[in-house]
């Protein structure tokens, strides 16, 4: 893409500089190492603050997603298992990655902080895999580690890494498949090659095996490597070996689902094939899948503060671009196609009646790190016309889907309660309101970041103050661009973890544990169908040492049971289970919560 942004001979066009097209090979060797210290001590510092804001957190809150992914990991290490059984599957890749965890550790507190850190520090690889993307995109070192840095505070990279599961590694992975396809194209030696293709393709399977988004980037992969050999962009037995990666990494997710399908879901999983195929059956049902497209794309120029929005719309120029290089343009379909799908396959699935399905943005959140980036390199290398045309192009598609969304999920979105605010984090930051947030002025707002952005950028490039602007101060007004930029995300992100993450904790907290607390290793615990599943979810991690079952309240609870969980009903605790069998008394209960815990003597 950087020849779309860079173009010899034009007077509205930023050449490169001889800094920018020096070869790494050709760079003194101290540089290298200096560039590779300040590198390992930038991911030192996303690690650290990815810690520091999630240092509060010791349960987990977006249940059942983040409770299924620790039992999954439990179950992994050896551990007792739970019943989630009509539930999504939680597929076994990123439980795989923290299962370890439980081998050192049982402290339900413990293994979730533990959790928390390894998040972080995966979490942070974005920095330094930026810094990469920036590079092959012809930016200098400076400006590349500054486009990282502040791409890697985004809140699409930064605010899941505060929860157990996959949304906290997926654009780091994401980025990390990106860079290595490229690098199958672009690599100067054969060995390079081969160890680009087998990369990328192991890559992919993992992704297949963490998330139902992979299987969109498995078949990219695949239509992409098959046309590639076919053209003869790859040696062709890169293409054989990528593919035998493929398969073999795939197929070992797929038997790690089958285990943890048979182990933790007895009674069958939720599918969510059957629920798209069901959706794309009818005429209507395609038209509302386009519509819940739109939504996500809608999100990925909000979730980008309008700078992903110019990212992606400068890669789907680049596809048309004729004097690109062969290897950017196919990077950038591949991009595009990723995205679109994505888009198109993840909400097809969800429950139509949750407003999230019409605009959400996590399910992109990857691919909006992504063209942060080359938004960033548009505003450093791109030329007045190409920038506006861009920014043109997002503003029409942009309030077009925010008319999509506000027909379908309302003009008001919710953002009461942490799932709604969980869903919703972005849109509730751009227009400061944690109660109702207006779909017209976070759409406004966004637009208009997007344009302070444009307007600092071409600014601080001279091209409003003439040509004489010094070298200086084009780059101190970029190193303040980046700084805005960056001051949004992490005002962003604790106002996030304010509203969302600190509110749940202190809400779910004594719900969540009270029940392993007063029960205790080596006691047998069975939980009341009928208690609400936002307590008896979590719970099911909470308590370690065994399986908690589920019985019918009606029934007597399975024998050798010595610690019952029942439904509040009635004036008080005892009303619960009346008449409760002799022996059995309440140690513990809720009215508000809804629980009541009663203990054998």
């Amino acid at each position: 893409m950087a020849r779309l942004l860079i173009t010899r001979g034009r007077p509205d066009i930023i050449a490169p500089s001889a800094q920018d097209t020096v070869r790494p090979a050709d760079e003194p060797a101290r540089l290298r190492r200096r560039w590779v210290l300040l590198l390992v001590a930038g991911w030192l510092c996303q690690a650290g603050l990815r810690a520091w804001f999630s240092r509060g957190q010791v349960i987990p809150l977006a249940n059942p997603d983040e409770s299924a992914y620790l039992v999954a990991a439990r179950v992994l290490a050896g551990g007792p298992g739970a019943d989630f059984s009509g539930s999504t599957l939680y597929q076994g890749g990123y439980p795989l990655l923290i299962a370890p965890v439980f081998w050192f550790a049982h402290n339900p507190v413990t293994v979730y902080r533990t959790v928390l850190l390894i998040n972080a520090a995966l979490g942070a690889l974005i920095m330094p895999l930026g810094y990469l993307a920036c590079r092959r995109l012809s930016l200098g070192r400076p400006a590349a580690y500054g486009a990282a840095t502040v791409a890697a505070l985004l809140p699409a990279g930064f605010f899941y890494s505060q929860y157990a599961m996959t949304d906290a590694i997926y654009p780091v992975l994401v980025l990390a498949w990106l860079l290595t396809m490229h690098s199958w194209l672009t690599a100067d030696s054969v060995r390079e090659r081969y160890a680009a293709a087998i990369g990328s393709a192991l890559l992919t399977g993992y992704a297949y095996g963490v998330h139902s988004r992979g299987l969109v980037m498995a078949g990219v992969f695949a239509a992409g490597g098959l046309l590639a050999a076919i053209k003869r962009w790859v040696p062709r037995g890169s293409a054989v070996a990528a593919g035998v990666a493929l398969v073999a990494a795939a197929g070992l997710g797929w038997a790690l689902d089958r285990y943890l399908a048979g182990a933790i879901y007895p009674e069958g999983v939720r599918s969510l094939s059957a629920e798209a195929a069901t959706r794309l059956h009818s005429v209507h049902g395609v038209v509302n899948v386009a519509e819940m497209a739109v939504g996500q794309l809608w999100r990925l120029v909000l979730d980008g503060w309008g700078l992903a929005g110019l990212g992606l719309a400068a890669t789907v120029a680049a596809i048309a671009w004729r004097g690109l290089r062969d290897d950017l343009r196919i990077m950038a379909v591949v991009a595009a196609v990723v995205t679109v799908a994505t888009a198109c396959t993840a909400p097809a699935a969800l429950p139509p009646d949750q407003s999230q399905t019409w605009a959400s943005g996590r399910y992109l959140d990857g691919m909006i790190i992504v063209f942060f980036l080359v938004g960033f390199v548009l505003l450093m290398r791109g030329s007045v016309r190409v920038i506006f045309g861009c920014a043109a192009g997002v503003t029409a598609v942009t309030l077009v889907a925010a008319v999509t969304v506000a027909a379908y999920a309302g003009a008001q979105l919710p953002e009461a309660g942490f799932g709604a605010a969980f869903n919703f984090g972005e849109p509730a930051v751009l227009t400061q309101n944690w109660n109702r947030a207006s779909v017209a002025l976070a759409t406004v707002v966004a637009l208009a970041l997007m344009l302070l952005w444009i307007g600092m950028a071409l600014a601080f490039r001279g091209l409003f103050l003439g040509r004489l602007a010094l070298d200086r101060w084009r780059t101190a007004g970029m190193a303040l661009l980046g700084a805005c930029l960056a001051v949004v995300s992490l005002v962003a992100v604790a106002q996030m973890t304010s509203d969302i993450s600190r509110a749940g904790t202190v809400a779910s907290e004594r719900a969540t544990t009270a029940l392993a607390t007063v029960s205790g290793p080596g006691s047998q615990v069975a939980i009341a169908s009928t208690v609400a599943w936002p307590v008896a979810v979590p719970q099911t991690f909470e308590v370690w040492w065994t399986e908690a079952v589920l019985f019918n309240a009606g029934s007597h609870p399975p024998a050798g049971t010595t610690v019952v969980e029942m439904p509040w009903t009635g004036q008080s605790a005892q009303d619960s289970w009346s008449p409760a069998p002799p022996g059995w008394h309440v140690v513990a209960s809720s009215k508000v919560g809804g629980w009541v815990i009663w203990k054998k003597s």
